[in-house]
């Protein structure tokens, strides 16, 4: 039972994947992005102000905290679902995540 269990952990590591979502000019970019149970979502400030990108989502609940003028915070995607992610500081800003 260990065995699969460390195969199967090895197995989704090797093929993980980290997506780049810039926050400028008040705007996640991508503004939607396809991902894989696994992968991880790399939340880079290059905004001259703070941002904090959060969720809700149940299955994939996080949020990043204070990110100030070239910080990031990197989350990992731990369940299929799909979600929002919105920043605390600017309610406007959308992030559409789907996760496979």
């Amino acid at each position: 039972m260990f065995k699969i269990i460390l195969v199967a952990i090895l197995s989704i590591s090797l093929y993980a994947k980290e997506h780049v979502i810039d926050q400028l000019g008040r705007k996640f970019i991508p503004a939607q992005v396809k991902v894989k149970v696994g992968d991880t979502l790399r939340f880079t400030n290059s905004d001259p102000f703070a941002h904090n990108a959060y969720t809700d989502d149940v299955l994939n609940e996080f949020d990043t905290g204070m990110q100030t003028k070239g910080q990031s915070a990197v989350v990992p995607i731990k369940a299929k679902s799909s979600f929002t992610v919105q920043c605390a500081v600017h309610p406007e800003m959308l992030l559409k995540v789907t996760v496979e």
